[in-house]
């Protein structure tokens, strides 16, 4: 019989091996790395090892497992061996994408797909896909290792662009840290390659679907077209005012949701909303089932949403986050990295007050006060000493306010 001092041992040296088996495996991607001309696979590898070394304090006996049976699947020769390039060119793995936030300093990643028969001097539509509330998502490890760990993937979705789909912090609904991390994803990707900016695609499934829905309508101008699956909308009664509505009227917008999803009834009644608001191009979709993430669903809705492309893009690159009939407040680029240009129009004359708020509601600077007659006006100001976030612009007038959030990522 084994003694509890042989026990112990054994449990401590079988820990220890694991402990070994992660270095093994972040060897083995230095050396992939080096050994590959690939400057995107190089690229992969390295965000690999970044995301291991500093996405946790420190790793969990479940992050060592997770991580050995990730390495054991680079190790195997199996249908797309993700220690080959040709797995990640055949789209049937995702590389890595990772970046450290300029807000708070940590490490964040992204799984990314690459368009199919894929040049990277080309140009290319951009898909956006929030994941669910989901237990993967929980532990950054666990979401790092899950397509390595899954089998390959066979799925035409996406496939004439580059498709992210971020971490996010795991089950923030895509607020604060979070929706600063799809921002960021997104400049991460665009200092890599070049996106088509008139085709940029935000969509995602229940947590994911209000993302989509909540980003999307706060910068409209951003997006050729929104994907709802099964959106839980319920999370902020905000974002089913009136005045969403209105500034999603010209948003191409698809609902996908079973027939017995307890979230049928909010997306139906968000879908007749958008419809009596006036948008032409809005499509509700249910399937027999209730709450399932279907491939077939997913590969619809793609094809749908494919078939726009932002017009504001190609027109002007504006972002107009808030229009109304009469007076408009709005800026350009948003998301912002330095300059920035603030544009307003009122129709009367007016006292007004343009102010910059962060996320606490602290004033951070005053763009503009003063008497104004009616007319456009332009306030340019640099935003390149700011902290990376979201942040709040407000115009004052005497009887009413407007405002809109201006996205500073580094």
């Amino acid at each position: 019989m084994m003694s509890a001092f042989g026990s112990a041992f054994g449990s401590q040296a079988k820990s220890l091996l694991l402990v070994d088996k992660v270095t093994a495996f972040k060897n083995k991607l230095e050396q992939l790395s080096s050994s590959s001309d690939n400057t995107y696979f190089k690229d992969h590898c390295q965000a690999f090892i970044s995301v291991i070394d500093n996405v946790k304090p420190e790793l969990t006996g479940i992050d060592t497992t997770l991580l050995n049976s990730t390495f054991d699947v680079f190790n195997a020769s199996i249908d797309g061996y993700p220690s080959v390039l040709s797995s990640y060119l055949e789209r049937q793995r995702p590389f890595i994408l990772s970046w450290t936030s300029p807000t708070d300093g940590a490490v964040s990643f992204s799984w990314l797909k690459l368009p199919k028969d894929w040049d990277p001097d080309k140009e290319y539509p951009l898909y956006i896909e929030l994941h669910g509330l989901w237990g993967v998502a929980d532990n950054p490890i666990e979401y790092l290792t899950y397509p390595f760990r899954s089998a390959a993937a066979n799925n035409f979705a996406f496939e004439d662009g580059y498709l992210l789909s971020p971490w996010g912090r795991g089950n923030l609904w895509y607020k604060g840290i979070s929706e600063i991390d799809i921002w960021d994803c997104i400049a991460a990707l665009e200092e890599k390659v070049k996106i088509d900016q008139s085709r940029k695609y935000l969509c995602g499934h229940s947590m994911g679907g209000f993302g989509a829905w909540y980003i999307g309508y706060r910068s409209v101008s951003t997006w050729a077209a929104l994907g709802i699956h099964a959106g839980a909308l319920w999370y902020d009664s905000n974002v089913l005012l009136g005045n969403v509505f209105v500034t999603l009227k010209d948003m191409p917008t698809y609902f996908v949701v079973g027939n017995v999803d307890g979230l049928y009834d909010i997306n139906y009644s968000a879908y007749l909303n958008l419809e009596e608001a006036g948008n032409p191009n809005v499509e509700f979709v249910t399937f027999n089932g209730g709450h399932e993430y279907l491939d077939e669903n997913v590969q619809n809705m793609y094809l749908w949403l494919r078939n726009f492309t932002n017009s504001n893009m190609l027109s002007s690159n504006r972002s107009t986050l808030e229009k109304s009939s009469s007076e408009t407040l709005e800026c350009y680029p948003n998301p912002v990295k330095g300059n920035v240009l603030v544009n307003y129009h009122i129709t009367v004359a007016n006292d007004i007050t343009i102010s910059l708020y962060n996320v606490f509601g602290q004033l951070v600077k005053r763009l503009d006060k003063g008497y104004k007659l009616p007319g456009d006006y332009n306030i340019p100001f640099d935003a390149s000493e700011l902290p990376s976030g979201i942040y709040t612009c407000s115009l004052q007038l005497s009887t009413k306010a407007y405002s809109i959030k201006i996205a500073v990522i580094r």
